[in-house]
């Protein structure tokens, strides 16, 4: 895993008291940390300087964190991403998930929690890289590394989470794979959530894949999962 020394972290945040909670944590745990206090400031951010993760407040002034996370997944960067925030919602949670959070904690939150969730994103990112820069599966091909999607030669947008789900699946073609391990795989060993997120998931993945007309590649498994196999 990258050494502690070399770990760089942004945080966007408001509220002077907790951006400077965190960065003063974060410090102790030998990490580099930038703090920026609204959204346009962590994009500038972010186009100056390499991070190892991002943690993000949901409302800021200029920029929200939500539409920072959204904008970043657009241009198709991997950057994990904590989202903080107050709203304690379901559909809050979905929303940020869908944006292309990683993760998701809300205030007012314990510190500790917050330093477990930055290091589990942090080993997360280091364990979790493909082993093939390029899979191929009938007509999908994906380009883990440009992280680009193409169906029978044009491009696809997919969400990272998305993306994510189907380099799971290409990386073992013809093998039915559990929620659980999907989960694994796409979200950590650490998403305390219900396993239905990866069927929601799925229904995305296959609206996209589907769009055309390809015929239907990802298959359930009644009772096991689901599988990427031929129609």
């Amino acid at each position: 895993m990258t050494e502690q020394a070399d770990i760089r972290i942004l945080v966007a945040d408001d509220d002077k008291n907790i951006a400077q909670l965190i960065a003063m944590e974060c410090g102790l745990e030998g990490f580099a940390v930038d703090v920026v206090k609204d959204g346009q400031q962590a994009i500038l951010k972010l186009r100056e300087s390499a991070y190892s993760l991002a943690i993000l407040d949901w409302n800021m002034p200029l920029m929200s964190g939500y539409d920072v996370c959204r904008r970043l997944r657009e241009t198709g960067s991997g950057l994990p991403i904590l989202m903080v925030t107050a709203r304690d919602q379901t559909d809050d949670l979905v929303q940020a998930l869908e944006a292309g959070a990683d993760d998701y904690l809300c205030k007012p939150f314990n510190i500790r929690a917050l330093i477990a969730r930055v290091k589990a994103l942090l080993r997360r990112t280091s364990a979790s890289k493909p082993s093939k820069d390029l899979l191929c599966f009938e007509k999908i091909e994906l380009d883990t590394k440009q992280h680009r999607c193409l169906i029978d030669g044009s491009p696809l947008h997919l969400t990272v989470r998305e993306f994510d789900l189907l380099v799971a699946l290409m990386e073992h073609p013809g093998q039915a794979m559990t929620r659980t391990q999907l989960i694994e795989r796409v979200w950590g060993d650490d998403y305390f959530g219900d396993d239905s997120i990866v069927d929601t998931y799925i229904r995305y993945l296959r609206k996209k894949l589907e769009a055309d007309g390809t015929p239907r590649l990802i298959q359930t498994i009644r009772g096991v999962g689901f599988s990427l196999r031929p129609a």
